[in-house]
């Protein structure tokens, strides 16, 4: 026989489940050579009470040996009566953000259910704050209260990783094998995007009880690539439902917003360390120096009095600054700060390569154009294969050159940005809803998770 270990995403979702009608089992991580136990007992009285006996005894062995988290049911059983009754409920983003999918399901949540105890949780010196704190139930990241809810919430539901409402001095890797069985909460993908490239996402790594997704095409190519079935659920994401209210007739503002390149940047949470290709040189920098230093470019946002704002994404955003362009109507705004939502849903277009942000753009109604300058560089090197083609798919047209770029945004500026129908009908094939009710649908997905 050979010895097993349980992958980080089956310890994630590991707890009591029935087999059948009179068997009940457990995956456990082991410790030694005994890697993986597999528990099973039946589910009479007296068997829930020698599990329960069972579990105590591998705490006071884990506790005697000074392991991680071997001190958490203690924990859970002192500060239950200090804690809200109900199901908690934590929701958020990056620690320090507050713009996305986790902002606007709580702010639904705290609407729809303002007596349930559901929480936000945000560092306290967050310039994002504010934008929840009106809400009420907002948490300091890493406080005493903050690693207290986390010992009793029934529900842990982030839009980028549930890494990220780690309180900061517990062990992410450490938590995922030991805390995450012991403690029972059901976690929660809100997503940060529509995933173009299904074939990056694995249960095994992320373990999450409730995965959401927008549409037919999406789902299935998760469901066939990522070992994710039963977790999937069909709700759009919870920010597309104020993308369709209170929107500007015309904004005057393009928006710039290309995504990052993994061998451009250092890698996120680890992994192996430096990048494959300088960012100088490269040919993505070339491409922004031809494009926002482009005069032809600067000429037309000036006969149509336009602005164009570039947001670079989160991990490259320090190869830019305010005096990237020349042109005093090009703006290089702040990837940290910027309220991203509002301003998709107030733009007049769209400028990105392969962004999934252009999904939030599309379901507004603003025209887009995907400048994609590096297509082998982005196919060999960060991209893989997705069910989403561009040419066959998207939302408006393919170009590759700065010239070209510049040569689509102002066809669209003579013609006032409106959309053409063929891109418009491409729509119903992405997305399952074009309503405002996509936050209804995840609350009701996740009710049906919590016992």
């Amino acid at each position: 026989g050979r010895y097993v270990a349980p992958s980080a995403g089956v310890l994630a979702e590991s707890r009591p489940r029935l087999l059948g009608r009179t068997r009940v089992f457990q995956i456990f991580p082991g410790s030694g050579k005994q890697v993986t136990w597999i528990r099973l007992a039946s589910t009479s009285r007296s068997a829930r009470f020698a599990w329960k006996l069972r579990n105590l005894a591998r705490d006071v062995a884990f506790f005697a040996q000074l392991r991680r988290f071997s001190w958490l049911r203690l924990a859970r059983f002192v500060t239950k009566p200090f804690v809200p009754r109900g199901k908690i409920w934590l929701i958020g983003e990056r620690p320090e953000t507050a713009r996305d999918n986790g902002a606007a399901f709580f702010e639904y949540l705290r609407q729809e259910r303002p007596a349930d105890p559901i929480f936000y949780v945000i560092t306290r010196e967050s310039p994002m704050r504010g934008r929840v704190e009106a809400q009420g139930n907002v948490i300091d990241h890493s406080s005493f209260r903050h690693r207290v809810l986390m010992l009793h919430a029934k529900v842990l539901a982030n839009a980028y990783s549930i890494k990220h409402m780690l309180p900061s001095n517990w062990h992410p890797g450490a938590y995922m094998k030991q805390a995450t069985w012991r403690l029972g909460a059901r976690r929660v993908y809100l997503k940060h995007g529509i995933h173009l490239s299904p074939y990056a996402v694995k249960r095994a790594n992320g373990g999450y009880d409730l995965f959401l997704t927008a549409g037919d095409p999406e789902h299935q190519a998760l469901e066939e690539t990522s070992g994710y079935s039963r977790q999937l659920a069909k709700t759009g994401l919870a920010r597309f439902d104020n993308l369709l209210t209170n929107r500007p007739a015309a904004s005057g503002r393009i928006l710039f917003m290309p995504t990052w390149r993994r061998y451009l940047a250092p890698p996120l949470f680890g992994g192996r360390t430096g990048s494959t290709i300088p960012f100088e040189g490269s040919a993505y920098e070339a491409f922004m120096e031809s494009f926002l230093r482009s005069q032809k470019l600067d000429a037309i946002l000036e006969q149509h009095d336009l602005k164009l704002l570039m947001i670079p994404h989160y991990n490259l955003a320090s190869n830019f600054h305010a005096g990237f362009s020349p042109s005093p109507r090009i703006e290089v705004g702040d990837a940290k700060t910027a309220n991203i939502p509002q301003l998709l849903k107030e733009c007049d277009a769209l400028i990105t390569d392969y962004s999934s942000v252009h999904f939030d753009v599309a379901y507004v109604g603003s025209p887009i154009i995907y400048a994609q300058f590096d297509q082998e560089d982005y196919k060999n090197l960060h991209g893989a294969s997705s069910w989403f083609d561009f040419q066959r798919d998207g939302f408006g047209p393919v170009v590759s050159t700065a010239a070209e770029t510049v040569g689509a945004l102002e066809h669209y500026a003579k013609r006032n940005f409106e959309r053409e129908a063929l891109y418009t009908d491409r729509l119903g094939r992405v997305f399952e809803y074009h309503d405002r009710a996509n936050r209804a649908r995840i609350a009701q997905a996740v009710d049906s998770l919590v016992p």
